[in-house]
């Protein structure tokens, strides 16, 4: 907020002799190379065993859910998927995946027969997995563990000498195959059951519950992957379904200060201030850089903060959804984005150094907001994932100049 502060009171007409900020990586997450300077890819590899025709989606609002309007392929005849995205900053996201009953598992190349969901956090997309899965559901209940810290634990409870991001198929792993495999066929059953019981309940909710349950058994698995028993099924605790719900809940909305609680609803304005003076310089000068990155990465950046306001159930009272354009409710992003669309109507020159503006503004903001050594680590990786994504725009708006 301070250096808001100061930059409202400076001018906004630009000298061309100012320093800009350097241009910076990416917000690319499991970049296998970059196919033009506007487009990059992201692939992978999905397993029980491989899985073939396996729904690969970016779940950009992070609700786990393959929604109609998020980014999706199918994995390929070797369980691989391959995303072209427009952007970089749509690989900061988590990924979901969902298999059908008609989902081939080359370990038996027969049908699964049943629904599997799976997922990875942003940036550990390379192999997605039943462990994979377990790593990020635990983060979501824990919400202080890196995903270093949550692979270290898993690989402890399950006694193996390999984490969630490595291929066990391709190692010749085979204690965590089988242990894959239990969990796999143990998540589709639990969450199956509890989804039956309690059909109103968000299928986030159900599936983190589901991971929550498997991990307490994870000696059981442990075992009976050493032995070799991939038939062997987790029990389904029924028990009250609505209080075990609750309870997770609690867990998960464990309390932010009122600061960090600011913060997010502080940013989760910027960004869509952000977004709104970019469609505004677009319908003006109809400069692509504008709307691309509008769309491409403002948008996806107000999601990633709006999943963790939801998440932490941070109160949005007196703010409308969805918001009108150019109105907010922190009166100094307010006033800040008259001036910043005044002087962008001013030529389109200007209009570019007004976006060298906002995305260095970003970034002051966010190097505050990530100063706190009580932010909750789900919420610092969406933060470092903005920032990146911010440098990334710098560097777009400093190249038209």
């Amino acid at each position: 907020m301070k250096f808001l502060k100061e930059i409202m009171t400076l001018s906004l007409t630009l000298s061309a002799g100012m320093v800009f900020l350097g241009c910076g990586g990416g917000g690319d997450s499991v970049t296998a190379g970059t196919t033009a300077a506007t487009t990059t890819t992201l692939s992978g590899t999905v397993a029980d065993g491989y899985l073939v025709g396996a729904k690969v989606c970016l779940d950009k609002n992070r609700n786990d859910l393959c929604d109609a309007d998020e980014p999706f392929v199918l994995t390929d005849a070797t369980g691989r998927y391959t995303f072209i995205l427009p952007d970089k900053d749509a690989t900061i996201l988590p990924i979901v995946v969902e298999a059908d009953e008609n989902t081939t598992d080359l370990d038996t190349n027969t049908s699964i027969g049943k629904k599997w969901h799976f997922k990875a956090v942003a940036g550990q997309g390379r192999f997605i997995s039943p462990l994979s899965t377990l790593v990020a559901q635990e983060m979501e209940w824990n919400t202080t563990l890196t995903v270093e810290q949550a692979m270290a634990n898993l690989q402890k409870e399950l006694g193996i000498d390999i984490n969630a991001s490595v291929d066990y198929i391709a190692a010749n792993h085979t204690k965590a195959h089988n242990a894959a495999k239990i969990i796999a066929h143990s998540l589709a059953n639990t969450e199956t059951d509890l989804t039956t019981l309690a059909p109103a309940v968000h299928p986030r909710l159900i599936r983190l519950l589901a991971a929550k349950q498997i991990r307490s058994q994870i000696a059981r698995i442990q075992s009976n992957a050493i032995d070799g028993n991939i038939s062997y099924l987790c029990d389904v605790n029924t028990t009250d379904v609505a209080t075990q719900i609750a309870e997770l809940n609690t867990t998960i909305a464990s309390s932010l200060s009122p600061q960090l609680q600011a913060d997010l609803l502080f940013m989760w304005e910027e960004e869509r201030l952000a977004r709104d003076v970019y469609l505004v310089m677009y319908a003006k000068w109809g400069a692509k850089v504008f709307t691309n990155i509008a769309n491409n990465g403002e948008q996806v950046h107000m999601e990633s903060l709006k999943s963790m306001i939801d998440k932490y159930g941070v109160s949005t009272t007196g703010y409308k959804e969805p918001a009108q354009p150019g109105v907010f409710v922190n009166q100094d992003l307010q006033a800040l984005y008259t001036t910043l669309v005044t002087t962008g109507n001013l030529s389109l020159t200007e209009a570019y150094k007004v976006g060298v503006l906002i995305e260095q503004t970003d970034i002051a903001d966010l190097d505050q907001r990530l100063l706190p050594s009580d932010l909750p680590s789900d919420i610092r990786a969406v933060y470092e994932n903005l920032r990146k994504g911010s440098e990334n725009h710098l560097a777009a708006f400093n190249k038209q100049l």
